[in-house]
């Protein structure tokens, strides 16, 4: 389903606040998970303590963003997908070798840099978005394909926040995943 444009405005850490309660995020938001549980152990990595939080916090915000894209028929310019991926009723894919490697091979990278047990929980961003993992005291670590440095945050606010600092918008329209509509 396609949410209508909405103006947006304030500072930034202002406009995320508003795009996240547009997405459907809303202070206490605690959702069912079990499709995504049944995701992460059909794939043999049950999920952590914090990585349970995380997505019942966060799972089945809208996916597509468009903010700078007016055009809600082009593709959207910021993504906030989490692991599964349920576009449009049909997976995506390339989601089995996303998850399979950012939870092996990559993800020695990533507990090296932070130190700690991580988990992969998806692609948020703007234009070219970061794969996103989760450590087991609940930083959030990025890796970009357009640079070396993985990048840690406290929480998918300043995540958000850094992947926006570039970007012009005074709106925003979203799409939501349509295979969790009136499910969560």
């Amino acid at each position: 389903m396609t949410k209508e444009r909405i103006p947006i405005s304030g500072d930034l850490g202002s406009k995320v606040k508003q795009l996240m309660e547009y997405a459907g995020w809303y202070e206490g938001r605690s959702v069912d998970i079990s499709i995504a549980e049944k995701y992460y152990a059909n794939h043999g990595v049950p999920m952590m303590k914090t990585t349970q939080r995380f997505y019942r916090k966060y799972f089945g915000l809208c996916c597509e963003w468009y903010l700078a894209q007016k055009k809600l028929n082009w593709a959207a310019d910021f993504e906030f997908a989490l692991f599964p991926y349920l576009v449009n009723g049909i997976k995506n894919h390339l989601e089995d070798a996303y998850f399979r490697d950012m939870s092996g091979c990559e993800l020695a990278e990533i507990e090296q840099a932070a130190g700690q047990k991580c988990q992969p929980i998806g692609h948020i961003g703007y234009y070219y978005p970061a794969e996103v993992w989760i450590s087991e005291y609940g930083k959030l670590y990025a890796k970009y394909e357009y640079q070396d440095e993985i990048e840690c945050f406290p929480d998918v606010f300043a995540l958000i926040e850094r992947e926006l600092r570039q970007c012009k918008f005074d709106s925003a329209a979203m799409k939501t995943v349509e295979a969790l509509d009136g499910k969560i």
